[in-house]
C-alpha cells in the first residue's frame, strides 16, 4: 500500500509540478506582455515630452534667430545711416567753402540765367538772407527782377518764381544736395528699410 500512496503522491506532485510551470509559465507570459505594453507607453510618453520640448526649444531658437536679425538689422542701419551722414556733413562742409569763395557769384549768375529761362521775364529770384548782398548781379541778368530772402534756404542757390507765383523752380545747392543724397541711395543699394 505505501507503494500505491508513493505512486499516487508522485502523481499528485506531478501533476501539481505541472500546473505550478503552467501558471508561472502563463504568469511569465503575462508579465511580458505587461513590460512590453509599459515600455510602449513610457516610449510614447518620452517621444510626446520630447517632442514638445524640441518644439519649445525650437520655438525658442526662432525667437532668439528674430531678435538676432532685428538687432543687426538695427546696428546695419545705424551704420548706414552714420556713414551717410558723414558723407553728406562733409558734402555740406565743401557746399560752404564752396559758397564762401570767389566762385559762387559766378555760380549764382549762371543759375539764374538757367531759372530766368525756365520762369520768364517777370522773376523773383530768393536768396538766403546772407546772399542778398549779391542783388545787382541778378538784377544784370533780370532787369527789374525782385530780390527776396529766403530763410529755408540753408545752403546757398536760388529759387526763381513769376510775379504770380505760379511758376516755381528751384536751383539751390539744398535741393542738389538732397537729389545726390537719393541718388546715393539708389546708386550704393543703401535703400531704407
Amino acid at each position: 500500500m505505501d507503494e500505491r500512496l508513493d505512486i499516487f503522491l508522485k502523481s499528485v506532485t506531478d501533476y501539481a509540478d505541472l500546473q505550478c510551470k503552467k501558471l508561472e509559465k502563463s504568469a511569465e507570459t503575462q508579465m511580458q506582455k505587461e513590460i512590453t505594453e509599459y515600455k510602449k507607453q513610457a516610449t510614447e510618453k518620452v517621444r510626446s515630452n520630447t517632442s514638445r520640448e524640441i518644439g519649445k526649444i525650437q520655438s525658442a531658437a526662432g525667437v532668439k534667430a528674430a531678435e538676432y536679425e532685428a538687432e543687426k538689422r538695427l546696428n546695419l542701419v545705424k551704420l548706414r545711416n552714420e556713414l551717410t551722414d558723414g558723407i553728406f556733413a562733409d558734402a555740406e562742409l565743401k557746399i560752404k567753402e564752396f559758397t564762401a569763395s570767389s566762385e559762387y557769384p559766378d555760380f549764382l549768375k549762371q543759375s539764374a540765367q538757367a531759372l530766368l529761362q525756365a520762369v520768364g521775364a517777370e522773376i523773383i529770384f530768393y536768396v538766403r538772407p546772407c546772399d542778398t548782398v549779391y542783388a545787382d548781379i541778378l538784377k544784370e541778368i533780370a532787369d527789374g527782377a525782385g530780390i527776396r530772402e529766403d530763410s529755408t534756404i540753408r545752403l546757398g542757390g536760388i529759387i526763381a518764381t513769376n510775379k504770380n507765383e505760379t511758376l516755381r523752380a528751384d536751383d539751390t545747392l539744398d535741393s542738389r544736395l538732397s537729389a545726390e543724397k537719393k541718388a546715393f541711395f539708389e546708386s550704393t543699394d543703401l535703400k531704407e528699410f
